[in-house]
């Protein structure tokens, strides 16, 4: 089993505690880190603010710019060898799957995944991809009258539907969505992360007040209970 922290929201100095955490996981003190940009088309400030924020953790950081570069599987597969952590940045999630299946970088992730080569995490669209399905605002980058969406055929290594954000407006549509799915629904508040750790699966955070949801519907009606978060001394 492998290593995944699902950060649901928020941004590089709110979530610094839950990236320290992603290093902890890797076991390394200067782990290399890849950082996967195509959710937001590898947006230069993205990947500076997260290149200085990372090093700042006394990571060595390198980019995988599937959007604006061009790579071969030998190039992709010798990056995701060389991480201890694999992190997958916010943006449109939608866009970023196709883009991940044009290069079979879907199936490195797995692969990495089951052989427990590196931690796997991210943020938002970079949480969203570690499940069944997720919410998604992606029909916001591209139409001025938009709505929220289910960004299908995720990575499925959990098989649930996920909510990120789930603080913010609208991100309570959520749960009447979650009605056309046949599964258990998590939606977390910034500031939270899902974590796999082996075959140990709990809930983080580093803001008290963050909370973070179980959801499922019975017929017609939804149960809905408050998780408890784990201490991992963040």
């Amino acid at each position: 089993m492998g290593r995944i922290v699902a950060i649901a929201g928020g941004d590089l100095k709110s979530t610094r505690p839950l990236n320290q955490y992603a290093v902890r996981l890797s076991g390394k003190y200067n782990p290399n880190v890849l950082f996967v940009g195509t959710a937001s088309d590898d947006a230069p400030p993205y990947i500076n603010n997260f290149t200085a924020a990372f090093s700042e953790l006394g990571c060595n950081v390198k980019c995988l710019n599937l959007v604006s570069e061009e790579y071969d599987k030998e190039k992709t597969d010798a990056l995701a060898s060389w991480a201890d952590i694999i992190y997958v940045g916010g943006g449109d999630t939608v866009a970023m799957m196709k883009v991940w299946k044009q290069y079979g970088f879907d199936k490195k992730l797995m692969e990495v995944y089951k052989n427990d080569t590196a931690v796997l995490t991210g943020i938002s669209a970079g949480a969203i991809c570690w499940f069944k399905c997720g919410h998604s605002d992606s029909e916001s980058f591209y139409k001025d009258d938009w709505q929220y969406v289910w960004a299908d055929d995720m990575l499925g290594i959990f098989p649930a539907a996920f909510c990120p954000h789930y603080n913010e407006d609208g991100r309570d549509s959520f749960d009447s969505m979650l009605k056309d799915k046949n599964m258990v629904g998590l939606a977390m508040e910034n500031d939270t992360a899902f974590v796999l750790n082996g075959y140990e699966q709990y809930h983080i955070r580093c803001n008290d007040n963050a909370k973070a949801y179980m959801l499922r519907y019975n017929g017609d009606e939804l149960a809905k209970r408050e998780v408890i978060f784990k201490d991992v001394g963040l």
